[in-house]
C-alpha cells in the first residue's frame, strides 16, 4: 500500500510507525529527518530512502514536491515461518 503527499517548504509532514518503510521522491526534492540518524537525507526525484526505525520522520520539500510513501511489508511471526516444518516432520 503507497499514499501520495504534496510537500511544501516549512510544513513537515510527520511519519510515525512508519519503520521499513519506504519514501520515494516523485518531484521536486524531499529533506527527510529520521529519529535516532546521525545525518538527514535530501532525495531528489526517483530517489527513495527506507526509513530505519519506528521513531517519528519528518519530510519536508526544498522548495516543493511530491513523495509516495510505500508501507513495510508485514512480518510473519516467527513461530508462523516454522509450522511448514514442524507439520511435515513425523515420528513413527
Amino acid at each position: 500500500m503507497a499514499t501520495e503527499h504534496d510537500l511544501h517548504s516549512n510544513m513537515p509532514l510527520r511519519l510515525e510507525h512508519a519503520g521499513a518503510g519506504v519514501i520515494e521522491c516523485i518531484e521536486g526534492r524531499a529533506w527527510v529527518t529520521a529519529y535516532a540518524e546521525f545525518a538527514d537525507t535530501v532525495l531528489q526525484a526517483g530517489q527513495r530512502y527506507t526509513i530505519p526505525n519506528h521513531g517519528l520522520v519528518l519530510v519536508e520539500a526544498v522548495g516543493s514536491g511530491r513523495i509516495r510513501v510505500h508501507a513495510a511489508a508485514p512480518r510473519r511471526a516467527w513461530w508462523a515461518l516454522h509450522i511448514p516444518t514442524l507439520l511435515s516432520t513425523r515420528t513413527t
